[in-house]
């Protein structure tokens, strides 16, 4: 770094020092994208009542602050398997002063944010953001994210398929938009606790649904709740949506589109919601496959664990073992891991010879993307090309609720 006087602080903070770093983020963003309050953006960070979670890594010059990275931690739960978690962590808010860049401040952050987090017994790193900025830092896209696009003309013509002429001639399901006194949010609750990963804790609920400006609905019907959906502020996307009965999928998205007066709808799920994938599919148009969010795997033994049971929930991967790789970026150097898939799923280090050894970016690429697909397409080239039958990809979306 260049020799300038600074300061490297970590804290979190009550709400006045918050109030203090979100104008300094404020003004940052809003020089690059125009007017921002990350206050409303993420209330779950930083409403007054919930300033004190995030963890603000910061940069300061004669008191003054001049680059930030705030790191919200969270803890991914599988369905099912009492006790398989991962520690993760949010990386965000991400910004440096004007007047402060080229001195390498960020550089500075990005160490101290991981360092602190292997300290706290963090396994994982996310973020989003610009892909070949966040590569240096060891960041790659990770998972698949389906893009449902549904018309109306796609959804009458599906729901005409399903519902008789008499079942359409009036609304079946009705929305109400969800406040923090809502009497449904612990059945609601319950519902977000039937997806196959969690990171919500009954107390982040509601604030996280509110996330990025997006607004949330009770689906009724008859008057009793039986699922929820969060609609994105600025374009009609249903970026997360649960119900009691996935069946009826394709009719309550007719009747939002019908209610909201909506030509264009576009849902989004992740790759191991097979059920809701199979109802979006009658009623879309089209449908696009997209990379999720960047992540850096700190531990991958329980990374790696964790995401091979994640995809045994919903798939159906061969026995067998497997020995990866994973080429150190910086240093060369090869850890190699035995993922073991029987009864029971382990990651463990070995000394055994690799089946493939990847470099840590390609991993994520090539192991959870679309990309994956591709690599397999390559034959007796192809860098897994002797993984056992229905390993990868594996599994890594969230719901745009849980960013940050």
């Amino acid at each position: 770094m260049e020799s300038i006087g600074w300061e490297y602080c970590r804290k979190t903070c009550g709400r006045e020092c918050t109030e203090e770093i979100l104008d300094f983020a404020n003004m940052v963003f809003g020089m690059e994208y125009g007017r921002t309050d990350f206050a409303s953006l993420l209330p779950k960070a930083y409403a007054p009542e919930r300033c004190g979670i995030p963890v603000h890594h910061m940069i300061m010059e004669e008191n003054r602050l001049r680059a930030l990275i705030d790191v919200y931690p969270l803890t991914l739960r599988l369905k099912g398997k009492s006790g398989c978690t991962v520690s993760a962590a949010y990386v965000g808010t991400v910004s440096v002063h004007p007047n402060a860049r080229g001195r390498g401040y960020m550089i500075e952050l990005m160490k101290r944010v991981e360092e602190d987090a292997r300290s706290q017994g963090c396994a994982l790193l996310i973020l989003d953001g610009d892909r070949h900025r966040y590569q240096h830092y060891g960041y790659e896209h990770a998972g698949i994210r389906y893009r449902f696009q549904i018309g109306t003309g796609n959804i009458r013509h599906c729901c005409a398929a399903i519902y008789s002429d008499s079942d359409m001639a009036s609304p079946a399901y009705s929305f109400e938009e969800l406040d923090r006194q809502s009497p449904y949010l612990d059945m609601l609750y319950a519902l977000y606790q039937n997806r196959l990963v969690t990171a919500r804790p009954r107390e982040d609920f509601w604030y996280c649904l509110q996330s990025y400006q997006a607004s949330a609905y009770a689906i009724l019907r008859d008057g009793r709740p039986v699922g929820y959906m969060s609609i994105s502020s600025e374009e009609k996307n249903v970026t997360e949506i649960e119900m009691e009965d996935v069946q009826e999928l394709p009719r309550v998205l007719y009747d939002l589109m019908t209610g909201f007066d909506t030509e264009q709808l576009c849902v989004s799920v992740g790759m191991d919601e097979t059920d809701k994938a199979g109802q979006l599919e009658k009623a879309c148009g089209y449908c696009d496959l997209s990379m999720s969010h960047q992540i850096r795997i700190l531990d991958y033994e329980s990374v790696l664990s964790f995401l091979l049971e994640w995809k045994r929930q919903y798939g159906s991967p061969a026995a067998g073992e497997y020995v990866l790789g994973v080429q150190n970026a910086e240093t060369g150097s090869v850890e190699k891991y035995l993922l073991s898939v029987a009864e029971e799923i382990s990651v463990s280090r070995t000394d055994q010879a690799a089946d493939t050894v990847l470099g840590e970016l390609d991993l994520v690429r090539i192991l959870t993307t679309g990309f994956c697909f591709a690599e397999q397409q390559k034959g007796a080239r192809s860098k897994i090309r002797n993984a056992p039958a229905g390993w990868f990809p594996l599994p890594f979306y969230l719901p745009e609720a849980d960013t940050f």
